[in-house]
């Protein structure tokens, strides 16, 4: 006599979608230390445009910084990551950019690193979330009495 699987509940597909979203979000990064010092750098770097102007020579300095901030931020996500910056960055007009086209290239180079070190976070936090229920399960699991009726050596009336 075969029996068919019992199909997965709803509750449980989700789970295990959303599990393999975390793992992908988290594994996205391949060196997060590395983006993190391109992250300060770059926000650095922002702060310090902002309040200063900047002569042609330290506008071309800063888009070299700029480019070079994107290579290190490239070389250390998934190519997924990688693709999607490669879509954010400017396409280069030939010459030294602006004052305000250098904040702008900054402030987005920023912001999405912002947005995948927050994607980090919200993956680690739903992560930690589902190991908490799936403990929680399986200590519920070892509340109920045993099938066979026998009591497990420790067992008692009280709590």
């Amino acid at each position: 006599m075969t029996t068919t699987p019992h199909p997965a509940s709803g509750d449980e597909q989700r789970e295990h979608t959303l599990r393999d979203a975390v793992r992908t979000d988290i594994e996205s990064v391949e060196e997060p230390a590395r983006l993190l010092r391109v992250s300060a750098m770059a926000r650095s770097l922002l702060e310090e445009a902002k309040g200063v102007h900047l002569e042609e020579r330290a506008r071309e300095r800063m888009h070299r910084i700029y480019e070079q901030a994107i290579q290190e931020v490239a070389g250390a996500v998934a190519p997924e990551l990688r693709d999607e910056l490669e879509r954010l960055r400017p396409t280069p007009n030939g010459g030294t950019p602006t004052e305000m086209e250098i904040r702008v290239m900054q402030g987005q180079l920023v912001g999405w690193l912002e947005g995948v070190f927050q994607g980090i976070q919200a993956g680690l936090q739903l992560q930690q979330a589902a190991a908490r229920q799936q403990q929680l399960g399986l200590h519920a699991g070892r509340a109920l009495p045993r099938p066979d009726g026998v009591r497990a050596q420790g067992e008692g009336n009280y709590l």
